[in-house]
C-alpha cells in the first residue's frame, strides 16, 4: 500500500515557498506606493511601522504553530484579488493594500508566545500606513485645517484676543498667521496615531481598548495642536514674538507632540485600569458554582490570559498534491500580475 501521510516539515516549507512567491508578487507596486508614501510628509512613519512589526512578528511568533480555517483563506483569495486587480488595472495603491492584508493573514495564523491568542493584533501597523482611496488624506488635511483655524480662533476671542479669521488666515495687527499642514496638527496627528498604534500592539490590548486609544490620539493631537496655534498668536499679540517660524515654530511643534504622546500614554494607562479583568473567586479560590458569566464576559471581551502550555498547530495536513497546486498558483499568479506591473514602473 502507498504511504499517503504527509511530512510536517515539507508541508510548511510548501507554504513558506507560496507564501513567499505570493509576497514577491507585491514588489513592483509596493516599491511604487511607497515612494508615493515617502513624498507625503504626514505618511514618512510607514518604514518604521513595518519594521516593528517585523521586530515583533519575529520575537513573538511561535515557531512551527500554524492556525488556518476557512476565514484565513478567504482573505488569502481577497489578498490575491486585490493583488490581480491593482496590476491589471494599474493600481499599487491596490497591491499595497493587498501586501497589508497579506500580513494580517500570516499574523492571524501565527500563535503568540506569551499569550493565549494570535498575532492579528499586530495587523494594525501595516494598516496605518494605507493611504485612503481618491486622496481622501487630501480632504482629512483640507478639514483639519479649518477646524484647528476655527476653534483657535474662537479659544482666542473668549480670552480677549482680538483678531480677524479669514478662512485659515488669523490676522492681528501688524502680522498675518496662516495655519498651514504643519500647524494644523496633520504630521503631529498621524504621529501620534502610530505611536498610539504601537502602544495597542506593544501591550497586547484588545479591540475596543484599541479602538478608544486611537481616538484618544486623534483627540489629543488636535488638542495640542489648537493650543500651539493659541500660543504662536498670544506670543505675537503680548509679547510681539514671532513663533510662527524657524526653530521656535519647530520646537513648540516638538513640545506639542511630545504633550500629546504623553496624553496617549495616561489614557492607555486610564483605561487598562477601567478594562482590568476582575477575578471571580469566592472563598479565595476560583468557584465554578458561583461563577458569574458577567465577569466572564468582561474578562473574555478584555482580560488577556497568560499562556501555560505551547499551542498545537491548527492546520490540518491536506493531500499532498495541494502542496504542489499552492507553488505552481502562487508562481502562476506571480508570473501573470509581473506582465502588468514591471512596464508600469
Amino acid at each position: 500500500m502507498p504511504d499517503h501521510t504527509v511530512n510536517p516539515t515539507r508541508r510548511s516549507q510548501a507554504a513558506f515557498i507560496a507564501v513567499l512567491i505570493l509576497a514577491a508578487a507585491h514588489l513592483p507596486f509596493l516599491y511604487v506606493q511607497c515612494k508615493t508614501l515617502w513624498s507625503l510628509e504626514h505618511y514618512q512613519f510607514f518604514p518604521f511601522a513595518f519594521a516593528v512589526f517585523g521586530w515583533l512578528f519575529y520575537t513573538r511568533r511561535v515557531q512551527g504553530v500554524v492556525f488556518w480555517d476557512a476565514f484565513s483563506s478567504l482573505l488569502l483569495v481577497a489578498d490575491v484579488g486585490l493583488l490581480v486587480g491593482g496590476s491589471v488595472m494599474n493600481s499599487p495603491l491596490a497591491v499595497y493594500s493587498g501586501a497589508v492584508l497579506l500580513c494580517f493573514v500570516i499574523s492571524r495564523a501565527s500563535a503568540d508566545a506569551e499569550y493565549d491568542r494570535s498575532l492579528a493584533y499586530l495587523g494594525l501597523l501595516p494598516l496605518i500606513t494605507v493611504r485612503p482611496p481618491l486622496a481622501m488624506d487630501t480632504n482629512i488635511i483640507n478639514w483639519l485645517q479649518a477646524v484647528t483655524t476655527k476653534v483657535g480662533s474662537l479659544l482666542l476671542n473668549h480670552f480677549g484676543y482680538l483678531h480677524v479669521r479669514e478662512g485659515n488666515i488669523l490676522e492681528f495687527p501688524g502680522k498675518r498667521f496662516l495655519v498651514q499642514e504643519a500647524c494644523s496638527g496633520v504630521q503631529s496627528l498621524f504621529a501620534v496615531l502610530f505611536l498610539a498604534s504601537l502602544i495597542v500592539c506593544g501591550y497586547r490590548r484588545r479591540f475596543l481598548h484599541s479602538v478608544l486609544v486611537l481616538f484618544c490620539g486623534a483627540g489629543f493631537a488636535g488638542l495640542m495642536n489648537v493650543l500651539r496655534i493659541c500660543t504662536i498668536s498670544i506670543a505675537w499679540d503680548v509679547y510681539g514674538m514671532d513663533l510662527s517660524t524657524g526653530w521656535q515654530h519647530d520646537m513648540l511643534g516638538y513640545i506639542a507632540l511630545m504633550s500629546a504622546a504623553f496624553l496617549v500614554f495616561s489614557a492607555d494607562a486610564f483605561l487598562d485600569l477601567v478594562f482590568y479583568p476582575v477575578p471571580d473567586t469566592v472563598g479565595g479560590g476560583v468557584s465554578l458554582l458561583y461563577r458569574n458569566p458577567l465577569i466572564v464576559f468582561w474578562n473574555r471581551v478584555f482580560g488577556v490570559r497568560k499562556r501555560k502550555s505551547l499551542p498545537e498547530s491548527g492546520f490540518s495536513s491536506p493531500p499532498k498534491v495541494w502542496h504542489t497546486i499552492a507553488v505552481v498558483g502562487a508562481a502562476v499568479v506571480f508570473i501573470g500580475v509581473m506582465v502588468f506591473q514591471i512596464p508600469n514602473i
